[in-house]
């Protein structure tokens, strides 16, 4: 779910005066402004140009890919955001509502076309004022229902499904640029120069306090649409969840020194992120439940997380289910030619990643459906064959 860039993203949009929104972002730079601490964000509110890292020095003997690399060429290196696996509640709690929705709506339409066309229930019962009174009842729950689900929830909905599949950081070491793949209300893809970004990697912060913390990396930006600040940040929360803050400082020092050094000064990464859903991929991502704070079921809890099985399978579903209501993206033509990337294998990536996971998923239903009522998995196969022939 990506929360935590859409609180990023509304801090750089322009809102309708009075708005919720333009009352957060009024908060947020208030806050900012009174707060002097060397932060990023502090830092871009008064406007100082004082950075946590130099991007010329090492901050690490020893380098960490942290899991987190797509793709490494000579060119570029391609790493995932650190919200990219935190998804799936959302979807189950969004399906459920529809799961209520849908039937009711059916239900009441079959029931008012046949109130209008025979002037009888469905059933044949004739009307009377107790029937009219429940039908009345029930379309006035409904329809506001249904309103606050299409108007408010489901853009809720949209920060795990509906959008980009996952947000992709690029660093280009002959554009000397960082891109960021997001969708518009997000921010949308934007470039900054590699000299003019900054990494919130403070030079004194004691090694225990970054259990479980993320890399983020930005740049100001001075783009003017904030009414409440001149001056803002944008960012991205870059790889996964580390270990302490020397780990933390690690996988900085993979990216800084592919950057500065080249592709040659930074090992091939241990295992490469794998693109295409897995539904026992996603039960195994959220059974680990990696958390702020260094909490990881995978590494302490073996038997919480045995006894929490059932739950995790439901929410890896659901895991699952949001990685295919959403879309494989790719970066536009100009980075992907900047970045030397074939278009023909792009292209091929692309409708691999996007036409596929639905096909296996549905062919994976139908073998369960066929094994569980006793089908021969090869009737579609024949059906297929008799519409041919």
């Amino acid at each position: 779910m990506y929360y935590l860039e859409w609180t990023v993203a509304l801090n750089r949009m322009r809102h309708k005066p009075g708005s919720w929104q333009d009352k957060f972002q009024k908060n947020v730079a208030d806050k900012l402004a009174a707060n002097k601490k060397k932060s990023l964000a502090s830092r871009v509110s008064s406007g100082g140009d004082v950075k946590d890292v130099d991007i010329h020095e090492s901050r690490a003997e020893k380098v960490d890919d942290n899991y987190a690399i797509y793709c490494k060429t000579v060119s570029y290196l391609d790493i995932c955001t650190y919200n990219d696996d935190k998804r799936g509640l959302l979807t189950m709690v969004m399906g459920a509502l529809l799961y209520g929705l849908i039937p009711w709506w059916y239900g009441d339409i079959l029931q008012w076309h046949s109130i209008l066309t025979t002037g009888q229930a469905p059933n044949g019962d004739p009307l009377d004022v107790e029937y009219a009174f429940v039908m009345m009842i029930g379309l006035v729950i409904l329809l506001p229902l249904t309103y606050v689900f299409f108007r408010y929830l489901a853009k809720i909905w949209r920060l795990e499904a509906f959008t980009m599949r996952r947000l992709v950081v690029r660093f280009n070491r002959e554009t000397r640029q960082m891109y960021f793949l997001r969708p518009t209300f997000l921010g949308g893809v934007t470039a900054y120069n590699w000299d003019e970004i900054d990494a919130a990697l403070p030079k004194d912060m004691p090694n225990h306090e970054g259990v479980g913390g993320m890399l983020v990396i930005g740049a100001i930006t001075r783009d003017g649409v904030n009414p409440h600040s001149q001056i803002t940040a944008d960012g991205a929360f870059v790889g996964n969840a580390c270990r302490d803050y020397q780990h933390l400082l690690s996988f900085w020092e993979y990216i800084r020194r592919f950057m500065e050094d080249g592709p040659d000064a930074v090992p091939e990464p241990r295992r490469r992120r794998s693109k295409w859903p897995n539904p026992l991929a996603s039960m195994w991502t959220v059974s680990r439940l990696s958390l702020p704070g260094g909490f990881d079921l995978g590494r302490s809890f073996l038997w919480l997380r045995l006894v929490l099985t059932p739950v995790f399978v439901i929410w890896g579903l659901g895991h699952y289910a949001s990685l295919l209501l959403c879309y494989e993206p790719r970066f536009p033509k100009a980075i992907r030619a900047a970045s030397h990337e074939s278009e023909a294998r792009s292209l091929l990536a692309l409708l691999g990643y996007n036409l596929l996971p639905p096909l296996y998923t549905a062919a994976g239903l139908w073998l369960y459906y066929a094994w569980q009522h006793g089908l021969d998995w090869r009737l579609p196969l024949q059906q297929l064959g008799r519409l041919s022939a």
